[in-house]
């Protein structure tokens, strides 16, 4: 396929240019046969969106409500940061064709036996009118509350290959007080010496770790036990008897993240729950968060953008971020392409208009440099090498 007279983001701007679509990749060779050609009139063209955070792919019915709504926000590739192959199996390998959006999934997620996600999938069920029991929500993620536990778990672990882990911090800094407050069942993170247990086997094994954080001390410690990837920015929320000053990223633990390459996941947006629950700490989370992102940057911190937002997508993220001023509008654009592309898939060739890239792409009618929210309206999208429905 050619794709003619186009306007091609190049990491600083669109400028005019000419593809070729071949066996799904990039190139500017024409190949001797051309069965389609794309006259783009103009239109700006920008690698497909990545979504480094998020949880709609973790059941089947919920990934077959989120993959068109996905793939209509110009979103192809999606990060599930809370699952484990024996619950995603069944529906997993659909999803990895194009017309699907193709995820990567943790191999594991590990929590304490009283940990996050258990609070919130109970208060869910509850919700909806559902019984649910402690056990059986322990059946989607690892709940492991010691090294003697986790030794008992690995053997499991491994037969799964894993790429990908997830261990869940919380408060890390208060969890003796944690451990003594019942309202804090459910919602709590492991404790940091079998996470760093963890962090060490799973580099063993040739898997990275993404650690959930909450406070800086959080930050801290997953830059400390050698987590590849921070998934959340400190701040998106203000916990109960704590204040803003505890998210506040401090500068030993921004300069370790800046020396060892610590990816840090956004997830900014995600503050827009908290602050509906509780307005009053608005505009202290919202300067935190700016706080926090503007020195990361500063700091050279790699960073991925990923939503946490299962009815949304990391397009509503770019939107939340922009709104933040922590970075110019093509350096976000670049963040969401290239940025992101080289964070979570550190092996393909994708997020960028090079020779032998990955054919994803979207074209709108409106350039994003002018209005971001030209990225909600796809004329139309273009995954790996299939064109997709115009709009």
């Amino acid at each position: 396929m050619a794709f003619e007279n186009g306007r091609w983001f190049d990491g600083e701007r669109f400028t005019l240019d000419k593809f070729y679509v071949v066996d799904g990749r990039m190139t500017r060779n024409k190949p001797e046969h051309v069965g389609a050609t794309f006259d783009l009139q103009g239109r700006y063209v920008l690698p497909g969106l990545i979504d480094a955070h998020n949880h709609n792919f973790q059941n089947g019915p919920f990934a077959a409500f989120s993959n068109q709504r996905t793939l209509k926000a110009g979103v192809y590739h999606s990060v599930q940061m809370c699952s484990r192959p024996d619950q995603t199996m069944a529906f997993a390998g659909f999803l990895q064709n194009p017309g699907n959006v193709e995820v990567l999934f943790t191999d594991a997620c590990f929590s304490g036996s009283d940990g996050h996600p258990l609070g919130i999938a109970l208060a869910s069920s509850v919700q909806m009118g559902e019984e649910i029991s402690v056990e059986e929500v322990q059946q989607t993620y690892d709940p492991v509350d010691t090294v003697e536990e986790l030794d008992a778990l690995w053997p499991a672990l491994l037969e799964r290959t894993p790429r990908l882990i997830k261990v869940i911090l919380i408060n890390s800094e208060r969890r003796a007080f944690e451990l003594q407050d019942q309202s804090t069942f459910g919602y709590r993170g492991l404790d940091p010496a079998v996470a760093r247990e963890i962090v060490r086997r799973a580099h063993h094994a040739g898997a990275r770790v993404a650690a959930h954080v909450d406070s800086a001390a959080d930050f801290a410690l997953a830059v400390d036990i050698g987590a590849d990837i921070i998934a959340h920015l400190p701040g998106y929320r203000i916990a109960e008897n704590m204040t803003a000053e505890d998210y506040r990223i401090s500068d030993a633990a921004l300069k370790a993240a800046a020396d060892r390459k610590t990816i840090v996941i956004t997830t900014a947006g995600a503050a827009r729950h908290a602050t509906q629950r509780r307005p009053e700490r608005a505009e202290a989370l919202k300067a935190m968060q700016i706080e926090n992102l503007t020195r990361l940057i500063a700091a050279g911190v790699p960073l991925a953008m990923g939503s946490d937002e299962v009815m949304g997508s990391v397009v509503d993220e770019i939107v939340y971020v922009d709104a933040l001023g922590v970075m110019p509008r093509e350096q976000l654009l670049q963040l969401s392409t290239a940025g992101t592309a080289r964070a979570m898939f550190p092996d393909r060739i994708m997020g960028k208009f090079v020779e032998g890239a990955e054919a994803t792409f979207n074209v709108y009618s409106v350039n994003p440099l002018e209005d971001l929210n030209a990225l909600r309206s796809i004329y139309f999208g273009v995954q790996s090498g299939t064109v997709l429905a115009s709009r």
